[in-house]
């Protein structure tokens, strides 16, 4: 499921022309072909260790972050939630990690209820293919049992635990820039997110596919995907894949409004994300013959050593 999840915002792009004609077809036969070559570029690791984090909440909202850095995948609905998302992508190199949980009061509540209920289990799998019985768990951590009695608008937990990879991507974030304290990096980061959207706007989809490249090749490396299974989901009839392939009616991209702009990683990284919900900033709305759906894609900024220009982390 969740790794079906992540296939889907990759393939966000496809959504992008879905609704065009022939310049259309043209430029989705281009996607695909940028996105083959792409996956020829996903590194390949003899050992496939997996960390992932299980979150079981209710009556609460919760957001979390691996190393600062922030999952793509929030928890922050009133509803109950259960879902073990993946962390690799989100451990820079072999060492201590440190997972942090913010937790905040539901909708209309103005403090964390006593009936909140949140727990969590680092779990590791000495491989991706290894069945979930066989997960091992390194850390866990709960709610306070007197979390309704502190009268809190905002707990966070940490859950320190050491991980073993076998990649290094720690390079890339350490010489990243410092962006907190360039006096327009508000209007340069809106400008960036401007320009996805106006992509997604125009149906260049091979320019977004572009522009998410390092970041989608990321994921796919060290989550360890390959050419072959990204290829078969792509085909497959799986309704959380099939559904970027068809084509879609009244495509609607949200603005970039009523944001808020977050930092993170020390400075190095920030995103924009919806002031209520913590959503993603690029979403996309249309009809399907099952009604109206919706897709959203992840964009974190940094500014790499050396460069000028804001990048997709």
């Amino acid at each position: 499921m969740y790794y079906n999840k992540l296939l889907t915002a990759l393939f966000l792009i496809v959504i992008i022309n879905s609704c065009a004609q022939e310049k259309g077809k043209q430029n989705k036969k281009e996607i695909v072909e940028f996105q083959s070559k792409m996956y020829d570029k996903i590194k390949k690791f003899d050992k496939r260790p997996l960390y992932s984090l299980q979150v079981n909440k209710n009556n609460c909202r919760v957001l979390v972050l691996c190393n600062d850095i922030p999952h793509w995948l929030t928890f922050y609905e009133n509803d109950g939630e259960s879902m073990a998302p993946y962390l690799n992508n989100y451990i820079p190199k072999s060492g201590k990690q440190t997972v942090t949980v913010q937790v905040f009061p539901k909708e209309g509540e103005e403090y964390i209820a006593a009936n909140a209920d949140l727990d969590l289990k680092v779990r590791y799998a000495a491989d991706k293919e290894d069945g979930v019985d066989t997960h091992r768990v390194l850390a866990s951590a709960e709610l306070p049992e007197d979390i309704g009695d502190r009268k809190l608008k905002y707990f966070e937990i940490k859950i320190p635990f050491e991980a073993k990879v076998p990649f290094d991507f720690s390079k890339d974030l350490e010489q990243a820039q410092e962006l907190k304290n360039i006096a327009d990096i508000e209007q340069k980061v809106v400008k960036k997110y401007q320009q996805f959207k106006e992509l997604l706007v125009k149906g260049d989809g091979l320019s977004f596919a572009k522009e998410f490249e390092y970041s989608d090749l990321k994921s796919c490396t060290y989550l360890y995907a390959t050419k072959e299974e990204l290829i078969a989901a792509d085909k497959s009839d799986n309704a959380d894949i099939s559904r970027v392939r068809l084509d879609v009616k009244n495509r609607k991209v949200h603005p970039i409004t009523n944001y808020e702009m977050v930092f993170f990683a020390g400075g190095k990284l920030v995103l924009l994300r919806t002031a209520k919900d913590k959503k993603d900033m690029l979403r996309v709305e249309y009809d399907t013959e099952a009604g109206t759906d919706g897709d959203e894609k992840p964009a974190i900024l940094y500014r790499p050593a050396g460069s000028t220009e804001l990048k997709v982390w």
